[in-house]
């Protein structure tokens, strides 16, 4: 499926609901005379912290003026959620279910919670002072046609050429002729990316001119001379670590 009929399908389905377990809700809304916020969240590893931040950010939008109906989007981290209206006065929070496109919606944050924890830790991992770059999933980005099975990879991120892409180009190592051959090429959207190696999704926050080399278990991420070292037990070294015992 093209780019241009994944971002058309944004926004355009209803959500379903998935098997959730906690319930939770703004309070500081009211005050501003704007519908308090639902999130739902149904996986026990997203820390209370990320649920807290996210509550917060939602009220601090509001205080700062923001209004916020149903069938507005809402950009947070790389992921695009959509808010829908509840037959009892809230705005609750939807998110792509992460499984297939045409994009469902599903009433669920956690996907959301999580990519955006992963990605803020891997670049929070480096020595060097790194600032996170959350790409839209709904950008665009160059993959090899082995993508799906590639196990030696090079993530490579330049700066976007234009507004629909997000800088991002994914090399099959294993494909040495192939890798200089662009019919070896092909662009789809970071989304269908994420769909089919969610493995590959904590690293697309990683800022352009930087890359990330993924050799079997061992992920580096390499700068425009050297590898970029790793803080002794962050949450890149730690991944490592529990990869190469796993291998």
């Amino acid at each position: 499926m093209s780019l241009r009929t994944l971002l058309s399908s944004l926004g355009k389905n209803k959500p379903t609901e998935p098997q959730a377990e906690v319930v939770h809700t703004t309070q500081g809304c009211q005050r501003f005379g704007h519908p308090e916020f639902r999130i739902r969240v149904g996986n026990k590893a997203i820390p209370d912290a990320d649920v807290a931040w996210f509550l917060h950010f939602l009220e601090s939008r509001v205080a700062e003026g923001e209004k916020f109906s149903g069938g507005q989007s809402l950009q947070v981290g790389w992921m695009y959620t959509m808010i829908e209206e509840t037959d009892d006065g809230f705005l609750r929070i939807t998110e792509p279910d992460m499984q297939q496109i045409p994009v469902r919606f599903i009433d669920s944050v956690d996907s959301t919670l999580m990519h955006l924890r992963n990605q803020k830790d891997v670049v929070e991992s480096l020595v060097a002072e790194v600032v996170p770059d959350f790409p839209s999933l709904q950008k665009s980005v160059v993959v090899h046609v082995q993508y799906k099975t590639a196990s030696r990879i090079l993530l490579t991120r330049a700066e976007p050429h234009d507004a629909s892409d997000s800088g991002w180009w994914l090399s099959d190592l294993d494909d040495k002729e192939g890798s200089q051959d662009p019919s070896r090429f092909t662009k789809t959207s970071l989304y269908q990316l994420a769909i089919d190696r969610p493995d590959l999704v904590k690293f697309f926050a990683v800022p352009a001119d930087l890359q990330v080399f993924i050799n079997g278990p061992v992920v580096a991420v390499l700068g425009p001379e050297s590898e970029i070292e790793q803080k002794p037990g962050s949450y890149l070294s730690e991944l490592n670590r529990a990869r190469q015992a796993h291998a």
